[in-house]
């Protein structure tokens, strides 16, 4: 059951992509993520509430909440959009996938969980695959002096996820995943705020359409709210590296996404490539990691 519910959260981020790419034809990227996680936080908030739990921290929980919302929120999405700007979306997309790998090494370091030969294996599998779905999109694959300010920036978001994903292990233990996701994205977006204050003020509210709302709201409630919530149940139940490898799903499903509903052609490199993902995550899960 938790497989099907992480397989979900793949599919919510890589639809995500299309959503967020539309509403930002109205919104500033800055604004456009304080205000989703702070409606994200809300609608979390909403459910505690509705669900009857008690919001206490206890005092000790606090600042490690509070960075956590940091690292996940705040310098996250800075480094990537950041990123962004001076890469191209190919590379942006296959860095931030390392993710998991990053939280492998990182887990394995600190002694925490031993990288099997299953382990290395899926994820190197995974991340090949990545690369070649990504490889074989129309951009393709750059890697020139031009571009690599927006990729060392990029490649600091992606360990920035893994940390996100590592350092809530121990607040999970006290706390249910809910109650988590909703701290840590209320203080990422109060962080947020000196960074987006700019954009906010100059954003045009007026202008902005229906769709696009829509759009916010799909990335605030389903994407943020939701799919965040159950990413921290995978952690809570099966552990770091057996959540965060379903990360390698995200650019698969972005392409079979715009394949179905963007007429996009899926060529025979990047079934491959979602093929070595698919067996390489299956490794990952067959394993068990000490």
């Amino acid at each position: 059951m938790m497989s099907l519910r992480l397989i979900l959260v793949s599919i919510i981020w890589g639809v995500n992509f299309a959503f967020v790419k539309f509403a930002l034809s109205d919104f500033h990227p800055l604004s456009f993520t304080v205000v989703r996680f702070s409606l994200g936080a809300l609608f979390l908030m909403g459910v505690m509430l509705a669900a009857g739990e008690p919001f206490g921290i206890a005092r000790k929980d606090r600042a490690p909440l509070v960075r956590l919302g940091l690292i996940g929120i705040t310098l996250y999405n800075i480094f990537f959009m950041e990123g962004l700007k001076y890469t191209t979306a190919s590379h942006s997309a296959l860095l931030i996938s390392l993710s998991p790998l990053f939280a492998a090494l990182i887990q394995a370091a600190s002694g925490k969980e031993r990288i099997t030969g299953a382990v290395g294996m899926g994820l190197l599998l995974s991340s090949i695959g990545v690369f070649l779905i990504i490889r074989s999109h129309a951009n393709g694959l750059d890697f020139s002096s031009g571009g690599l300010f927006g990729d060392v920036l990029t490649l600091c978001a992606s360990v920035f996820w893994a940390l996100y994903t590592l350092k809530a292990k121990p607040l999970l233990e006290a706390y249910s995943p809910v109650k988590v996701t909703a701290y840590t994205m209320a203080t990422g977006s109060l962080l947020l705020l000196p960074v987006g204050m700019y954009e906010l003020i100059h954003q045009t509210w007026s202008t902005i359409s229906a769709p696009t709302w829509a759009a916010l709201g799909f990335a605030a409630f389903i994407s943020g709210g939701l799919a965040f919530s159950l990413w921290y149940q995978g952690v809570k139940r099966i552990g770091v590296t057996r959540t965060i490898v379903y990360h390698y799903l995200v650019p698969f499903v972005a392409v079979v996404f715009a394949a179905i509903f963007l007429d996009e052609h899926i060529s025979s490199v990047q079934v491959l490539g979602g093929l070595s993902i698919l067996t390489g995550v299956s490794l990952v899960q067959r394993s068990r990691t000490v």
